[in-house]
């Protein structure tokens, strides 16, 4: 069907409010989301034509809907944009995770389309949050979370309804089965082979959203990056299924590929958008090593973690000078007893330098380095480094 004769067939179609997130815009690339109450599949087609007419020429349109069928409690979905059959416009599984979103929040008799104009520079994976993003706030600014099946309200209410309601029964979950010394493992993680080097903390299943919960307001996904590399975009299905749950969320990345520098930085701007601790692990033992830690650690004071220094001068003059390449603390020792004071040793020339025992040319060379070498490199210098 072409596009003049679904507009023909869908005029006389009446629609809902339409609801509109504010822009994303990266590198040239802008997505946008809109959403309304839909009730029956000549709706969608409508609303279709309609997006189509007010966002022109983007380069692509993401679809996913969820329609009630009836009291049987059926629910029609779809999720594919009619530009041809079993094509998600270009963006793949991009609509597969709105359609997720719209399953996880429990909406049906909505649709959400989200237009996006490529500026002609690859975003890579993150474009998937991009969609998510839009998606969320077009749907708690319509609050189709406290009318599903009437339509959205528009006070903007609907989404924070939701998130509370959804935090609150998980949190009651958390404190229920993690209020004792034990790691609740979720169901998909049954396999995982770093399951077998949890040893110190006694760990069962549980149907959770997070991958593991650690503590009562304390949760962890984890993601392979050679998973990663395969399927990137698992994590923000994985994201968007904690909506707002836990006050602290780990993301236990275990790196397991070699060129892991680009995945490495792409998941840590993920993890600051959505609020989470990126934790790196080179082993499934490791990975095991750091959820057994959070889970000890529970209800420990911060202090128990924190380092132990001592407030003295002669402690802190040692912190000091040890940093420097081959100065141990038997020659703090000797050039404070032979100095006083940080200062004097400091201002020593190399010959007085030299008859401190255990001090010899090579010490005094990097202990002057030390005391008069710029803090930032000379640019001239540095790009000879470089050539």
């Amino acid at each position: 069907m072409d596009s003049d004769n679904v507009k023909n067939s869908t005029a006389n179609v009446p629609l809902k409010p339409v609801f509109r997130s504010a822009s994303i815009k990266d590198r040239e690339s802008t997505f946008i989301a809109l959403a309304t109450t839909v009730t029956d599949l000549n709706e969608v087609e409508a609303f279709k034509v309609l997006v189509r007419d007010q966002e022109k020429n983007a380069t692509h349109y993401v679809l996913a809907y969820r329609i009630s069928q009836g009291q049987n409690g059926n629910v029609l979905e779809g999720f594919v944009w009619t530009r041809s059959r079993n094509e998600d416009d270009g963006e793949d599984d991009a609509s597969i995770l709105i359609l997720n979103l719209l399953k996880t929040l429990e909406l049906v008799n909505v649709a959400v389309i989200i237009p996006r104009w490529f500026g002609g520079i690859f975003l890579g994976p993150v474009r998937f949050d991009y969609f998510v993003k839009c998606a969320r706030e077009v749907l708690d600014k319509g609050n189709f979370s406290n009318a599903n099946n009437s339509g959205g309200s528009g006070d903007g209410g609907g989404g924070e309804t939701f998130a509370t309601q959804t935090s609150s029964s998980t949190s009651s979950l958390a404190n229920k089965r993690s209020s004792g010394p034990i790691i609740v493992n979720g169901e998909r993680q049954r396999g995982n082979p770093l399951l077998q080097y949890i040893r110190n903390v006694p760990w069962e299943y549980g149907e959770i959203a997070p991958d593991f919960v650690v503590g009562s307001t304390t949760c962890a996904l984890f993601l392979s990056l050679r998973y990663h590399r395969l399927h990137p975009e698992y994590i923000f299905t994985r994201i968007q299924m904690l909506a707002y749950q836990f006050n602290l969320r780990i993301l236990l990345v275990l790196v397991d590929v070699e060129s892991h520098q680009d995945p490495i930085r792409e998941l840590t701007k993920i993890s600051v958008t959505h609020n989470l601790t990126i934790m790196l692990a080179w082993s499934q033992e490791e990975a095991a090593r750091y959820l057994e830690t959070f889970k000890a650690f529970e209800n420990r004071p911060p202090d128990s973690i924190m380092e132990k220094v001592d407030n003295d001068y002669y402690a802190k003059l040692t912190q000091c000078l040890t940093q420097i390449r081959s100065v141990n603390k038997t020659d703090v020792l000797t050039l404070s007893s032979q100095f006083g004071s940080l200062k004097n040793i400091m201002s020593a020339s190399t010959d007085e330098l030299s008859t401190c025992p255990g001090i010899g040319d090579q010490k005094i060379k990097r202990l002057q380095e030390a005391f008069t070498q710029p803090f930032t490199m000379n640019k001239k210098k540095k790009k000879k480094q470089h050539v």
